[in-house]
């Protein structure tokens, strides 16, 4: 990638950063329409998009964001109120922007007349102008206008020192200096004396910087903003020198007065530091001011604190997802790889390999955690994303609903992260469509006029727990059942606990809906989630109680990569189960056994739970062991035991998939090596229980002829 294609995805990326944060700004704004701080951000993120529109070449963006940028300014003037329709215009704008943005990296167009609407809808809520500011953005539509005169002038001085590889960022301070002139009259002066020798001269830094003198009608937010794209870096002071007020004064100050006020030098010192030239703390010893120690000290100090803000600049940076991605999988190959040492080490009896073998497997286990600590991202990146549509959905339904948020700082895998936006959107859809009423009809029923839908998300050991609740009318048992007749998923002999009504909801093509509109309707959704949840070894249970409220609640996993997985054998053959749904383990011989209905059922702790046999499920020979172990696991709505012949303990996995031949096999998951070599099979626990609910024949084939390949 060219470093001008490199300059301009990064505009890209940090123009989509803004979008979002303009996103967030609006929803809060239509909360507290007199938040100040609110407006001020707003105006700073378009007026950054534009500047670094024009700077990067993407004159369409810059010119369009310049007509945003002066209803906003007319905004933070307090001219134009904060209403309903102005925020709906700047949500527009952000759409066009973003689709603008999408259509330069695809290729595709877009329609110029939808941003000429739009200018004229943002035209007609400015005050009366000229004729030449009015109409549809055209070529000269990045131009910046001139400020329109006003009473009082202000006269401010200002120094512009840039950070030197400023232009390697794709930064042209020429563009800056342009826009200053825009504002009004300017008097620069330019300081060359960094420039070095040409031998130590680098050709892509700049070691110019300037003193400018500017006087415009415009405060000095305005002139702030010039600068909001590279103040970061760069040493910017701006001070207001005279006003209308202070030309009554017709005094002049001296030479050295303005360069004490400027803070260039001391004025006790400024004319022997003229004559010298030594270091300002050696010259502070001589004149007995200060010791030699405290001079240290402080040097001391700035040095430490120079190192800090060294380290807090270098805090954040973008890294590719597919680097991070290609990161995993070879912190994967060397999570394999130790276990094999490890295993290597075990079965030598030369004990110089221990200690190397050991240490290697705590740096392996280190640089894995660290690993996957960069695939973590804060839920609020997802979460914030719907804020959005639950407005837009609320208008378009005529409900009134308020989104909250908890949890937001819990992190997440990024690749779950990604794939749980759908199923997240369902929910939320199926909330606001299906649980919440209109304001007249929660009214009636004892309810606040506004609904409420809650998002949280929370840590519960070695998985994340995220609920989507609402406080509408919840489930009707009673419908669900009758359409689930009607569709000829139960019958009419069934005895069906609330729960397992609940789980019908899910079914493919299952909707209570009356009739099928842009929403819901056409019984497309839940059974989408249910089955993107399982695929990331996620559970989702429903918790709802009629006339109050229900609740989703999905229990996922921290990462799809590497697993804590728990080792165990039947007959001779490895199989992983994901620890995080592990609650204890037992012997099977120990506990009391029940199978007066041909059931397969033990007591545990004076509760009768059902527990599966890995040997019959996948039809694995006797291998006529006289103890069996159980691993008792919490899966949905379901605790039940797994026995095994062994259990061998905990083990990091890091999870393969199987060939396109066996994925559709039941109860599995996918596959591990272990250390010696051997492949294990990891039990999808879920699958595990609705194969043996189903006891499809046609699976027992599959799982036979899957068991039959897994000892290597």
């Amino acid at each position: 990638m060219s470093h001008e294609s490199q300059y301009i995805e990064t505009f890209r990326q940090e123009a989509y950063e803004h979008l979002n944060n303009i996103e967030d700004i609006l929803l809060d704004m239509e909360q507290d329409p007199n938040d100040q701080e609110s407006i001020h951000q707003l105006f700073r993120a378009m007026h950054t998009i534009k500047g670094s529109g024009a700077m990067f070449g993407f004159d369409d963006i810059s010119g369009f964001a310049h007509h945003a940028e002066t209803l906003l300014d007319n905004v933070r003037e307090g001219i134009v109120p904060v209403t309903s329709e102005l925020v709906d215009l700047i949500f527009m704008v952000k759409d066009q922007i973003k689709a603008m943005l999408d259509a330069d990296k695809t290729g595709y167009n877009v329609d110029p007349t939808v941003c000429d609407n739009i200018v004229a809808k943002m035209n007609r809520l400015l005050p009366e102008q000229d004729e030449t500011d009015n109409g549809p953005s055209s070529e000269s539509s990045i131009e910046l206008d001139t400020p329109a005169a006003q009473d009082e002038e202000i006269v401010y001085r200002i120094r512009f020192s840039p950070q030197s590889d400023i232009m390697m960022s794709g930064m042209d301070p020429a563009r800056i200096l342009d826009e200053l002139r825009d504002l009004g009259q300017c008097e620069l002066m330019t300081h060359t004396g960094t420039i070095p020798t040409l031998e130590g001269l680098e050709p892509c830094n700049l070691f110019f910087s300037w003193d400018i003198i500017l006087t415009t009608a415009v405060g000095i937010d305005a002139v702030e903003d010039v600068f909001v794209f590279v103040e970061k870096g760069s040493d910017i002071r701006i001070q207001i020198l005279e006003n209308e007020s202070d030309k009554e004064n017709t005094s002049h100050p001296r030479l050295g007065e303005i360069l004490v006020d400027r803070g260039d030098i001391s004025a006790a010192n400024i004319k022997e530091a003229l004559k010298q030239q030594k270091p300002v703390g050696e010259m502070l010893v001589e004149s007995g001011d200060v010791s030699k120690t405290d001079v240290e000290s402080a040097l001391m100090e700035q040095k430490f604190l120079k190192k800090r803000k060294l380290a807090d600049n270098a805090e954040n940076m973008r890294i590719s997802s597919n680097k991070l991605d290609k990161l995993i999988n070879l912190v994967g190959e060397m999570v394999v790889t130790q276990a094999h040492m490890s295993h290597l080490a075990e079965d030598n009896e030369d004990t110089i390999f221990t200690q190397p073998v050991k240490q290697m497997e705590r740096l392996t286990g280190e640089l894995r955690k660290f690993a996957l600590d960069m695939r973590m991202l804060p839920v609020d990146t997802l979460f914030g994303r719907f804020r959005r549509m639950v407005r837009d959905l609320s208008l378009e339904l005529g409900k009134d609903v308020d989104l909250v948020i908890e949890g937001g700082k819990t992190e997440l895998d990024k690749t779950i992260l990604e794939r749980l936006h759908d199923p997240l959107v369902h929910l939320i859809r199926n909330s606001i469509d299906h649980g919440l009423r209109s304001p007249e009809e929660r009214i009636r029923n004892d309810k606040t006029p506004k609904g409420t839908i809650k998002l949280t998300a929370a840590h519960h050991g070695a998985r994340v727990h995220i609920t989507v609740a609402d406080d509408g009318m919840g489930i009707d048992t009673a419908s669900v059942r009758a359409k689930a007749l009607k569709k000829k998923l139960v019958i009419e002999s069934d005895d069906l606990a609330q729960a397992e009504i609940h789980d019908l909801i899910f079914m493919p093509g299952f909707s209570t809906a009356p009739e099928v509109t842009g929403v819901s309707g056409r019984g497309v959704g839940l059974d989408v989630v249910k089955q993107e949840i399982n695929a990331l070894g996620g559970i989702i249970k429903i918790d709802s109680d009629q006339g109050i409220g229900t609740s989703f609640h999905l229990s996922m996993p921290l990462t799809l990569a590497i697993i804590e997985g728990l080792h165990v054998k039947v007959n001779g053959r490895n199989f992983i189960i994901p620890v995080s749904q592990v609650e204890m383990c037992e012997e099977l011989k120990r506990l009391e056994q029940d199978k007066s209905d041909t059931r397969n059922m033990v007591r545990l702790k004076g509760e009768l739970i059902p527990f599966i046999k890995i040997r019959d499920f996948f039809k694995i020979p006797n291998g006529n062991r006289s103890v069996e172990h159980m691993a008792v696991i919490q899966a949905g709505h379901y605790r039940i035991g797994v026995v095994v012949d062994e259990i061998l303990g905990n083990i990091q996995t890091v999870i393969k998939p199987l060939d396109p031949l066996y994925r559709q096999a039941e109860g599995i998951s996918g596959a591990t090596v272990m250390g010696g070599g051997t492949v294990a099979l990891i039990i999808d626990l879920q699958e595990l229980i609705r194969c043996v609910k189903t006891d499809s024949a046609k699976s027992t084939d599959k799982r036979i002829a899957l068991a039959g390949r897994t000892k290597t």
